[in-house]
């Protein structure tokens, strides 16, 4: 499965979302891509790795060293440069199967070996982008990575999201079998979440959304998540003062910390998200109608030329066992 932690900023995702990578690395030994795509780059700290800044992928030399290896050979895109955050696999291209890809490998850093962790961070800005560039276009590469993947019961892909919104300026709202939306019970986070829901109803991936309460107190504090952002919250997540003394002691998300309670939120959490309501499939139209009407946009006709052509329409997304086939 592929499923995503998001939020307003400081709900809790980055937390969240590496409790739920060591649940899956400790108790369920599963092996993990996870992907950091926050501006903060918080997931290496909780997860006690240090992340080289010439690996992240928001460097244009490992962007276009990602593409190059998804690209393989796909005679429809005519050069790397020409990948857009929809461009969708076809015929040749190279799929992400395992959360050791050998393509991917050189850019991630290793947290677990048995079972295989791996984290890519997207990365932030630096002193040559101020002012010239948007985040929304560091996280193309990673769009690309989501859409190029098939997993399978033994590798599942974990990403820490932007905050708030942003995940529906492209395609980031689609690439997901299960999406977490974590709300602390006060009325910005709510609001947040309230907006991220109803722009997931419009998008046709409401069915996707899993409401989770963060540092949650009492019922009120449910009732009021619950009334605010008008869904039942799957599960609650108490607050966590435990967790927070242990952060500003240095450590690392997982081991003791990862208490009963804990584990047993996180297998509620996953338990929902292996039952996927959109089929690979259909997110592979969907992508395809996003990539036609991003197509049509003036920047991208300037920038790229006609596009539309990458759509392989006989391409479909198959089992690891049996590869891809158009």
């Amino acid at each position: 499965m592929k499923i995503a932690f998001v939020g307003k900023g400081g709900s809790g995702k980055s937390t969240l979302s590496s409790l739920f990578i060591r649940y899956l690395q400790q108790v369920r030994k599963r092996n993990v891509l996870a992907i950091d795509a926050d501006l903060n780059m918080n997931l290496a700290g909780l997860l006690g790795v240090k992340v080289d800044e010439k690996t992240l992928m928001a460097s244009p030399d490992v962007a276009q060293a990602i593409r190059s290896f998804l690209r393989g050979d796909n005679k429809r895109i005519s050069e790397v440069s020409k990948f857009l955050p929809t461009t969708p696999p076809g015929a040749g291209s190279n799929l992400v199967r395992s959360a050791d890809e050998p393509g991917l490998k050189p850019f991630a850093v290793a947290v677990s070996q048995s079972p295989v962790v791996n984290l890519l961070t997207v990365g932030s800005y630096d002193k040559d982008g101020i002012g010239q560039t948007c985040y929304h276009s560091h996280l193309f590469v990673a769009e690309n990575i989501l859409s190029h993947t098939v997993t399978s019961p033994d590798f599942t892909i974990v990403c820490d999201m932007v905050a708030g919104t942003d995940a529906f300026a492209y395609s980031m709202h689609l690439q997901f079998d299960a999406i977490v939306l974590i709300a602390e019970p006060t009325p910005e986070s709510t609001e947040v979440c309230k907006l991220y829901l109803d722009l997931a109803r419009q998008s046709g991936v409401d069915q996707l959304i899993h409401l989770v309460g963060n540092k949650v107190e009492d019922g009120d504090d449910i009732e009021f998540i619950s009334k605010i952002v008008d869904k039942k919250l799957l599960v609650s997540v108490p607050s966590m003062p435990k967790l927070k003394k242990a952060r500003q002691r240095g450590e690392i998300v997982g081991g003791e910390l990862l208490d009963p309670a804990l584990t047993q939120i996180m297998r509620m959490i996953e338990n929902q998200a292996q039952m996927p309501s959109i089929s690979p499939a259909h997110r592979l139209e969907m992508l395809h109608k996003l990539h036609l009407k991003l197509n049509d946009k003036q920047w991208v006709q300037l920038g790229y030329g006609d596009v539309a052509d990458q759509i392989d329409p006989d391409f479909q997304y198959l089992p690891r066992f049996a590869g891809a086939v158009s």
